[in-house]
């Protein structure tokens, strides 16, 4: 069974969805049709729904067939919002919109080490108008992985010079309540602006088991710099699944009703 014979199968599916032609919950054609009107195979049909499975936009009951999933990436709020606070933080962000969306059991679990600077952190948080931070240099990372229902969903990393968080609660493995930006304000530093870029890469293996992921799902990865002036405070790396996040951007002084507002929109729709 090759695999380009399973994608055309997956494929097939995909693009029946994104016509319209099956609603949620709306049972799929069986194995045995597709593999005739397809000319594969019955294994070759029941592999390629698996490829839709795993990215949980089919759900296969055993002994009935495979039903359209209602499949709603979750809203990553990516800028904060008046009266509310990004998916950066957990408890006022990213926590309450899964609990929004349906999902009780959302838990964090945060890590603090201190090591050498790889040559990718370092050129983050160079600074301009000097010969800026090397390789070598201490940084203070910060980890918080989030899970879902005992799954790992997100992960977010962020990296802050030791000059900046040495001896601070920055270095503590508790969540920040208020905050980075308020803990940084309180030891003298104002997060003045930002810059992000997000782009999408395949997983490596111990990614996508991991992440539990299925064949073809890539990763979205978030990355933004925050600075004071022109001097970088903090870089931060979010990973998240593709198939199970879509990122909000707001501008021009958004309302803090934004994530409801945008809580029914999703890029799959057509």
């Amino acid at each position: 069974m090759s695999t380009s014979r399973k994608t055309v199968v997956a494929d097939h599916l995909r693009e029946a969805l994104a016509r319209g032609d099956y609603k949620p919950g709306e049972r799929l054609p069986g194995e045995e049709e597709l593999a005739e009107q397809l000319d594969v195979s019955r294994a070759t049909a029941r592999l390629g729904m698996r490829i839709l499975q795993d990215e949980g936009r089919v759900a296969i009951q055993p002994g009935r067939g495979a039903f359209v999933a209602d499949h709603r990436p979750i809203v990553h709020l990516a800028t904060p919002v008046t009266g509310g606070g990004d998916s950066e933080r957990f408890e006022a962000g990213y926590q309450p919109h899964l609990r929004e969306a349906g999902y009780d059991q959302v838990q964090e679990k945060i890590k603090v080490s201190l090591d050498t600077m790889r040559p990718k952190v370092a050129k983050r948080l160079r600074s301009d108008g000097a010969e800026g931070r090397t390789r070598g240099d201490l940084v203070v990372i910060r980890s918080s992985d989030r899970f879902v229902d005992g799954g790992l969903w997100q992960s977010q990393v962020t990296y802050f010079p030791y000059g900046i968080a040495s001896n601070t609660p920055l270095m503590s493995p508790e969540r920040l309540e208020e905050g980075v930006a308020a803990v940084l304000r309180s030891l003298g530093y104002r997060e003045e602006w930002n810059w992000d870029i997000v782009g999408a890469r395949m997983p490596s293996q111990d990614e996508a088991d991991s992440f539990g992921l299925g064949p073809g799902i890539p990763l979205l990865v978030q990355e933004r710099v925050v600075y004071e002036g022109m001097r970088p405070l903090r870089f931060t790396e979010t990973v998240m699944p593709a198939n199970r996040h879509q990122l909000l951007y707001s501008g021009g002084g958004a309302p803090e009703e934004l994530l409801v507002l945008a809580s029914d929109v999703s890029i799959f729709e057509r």
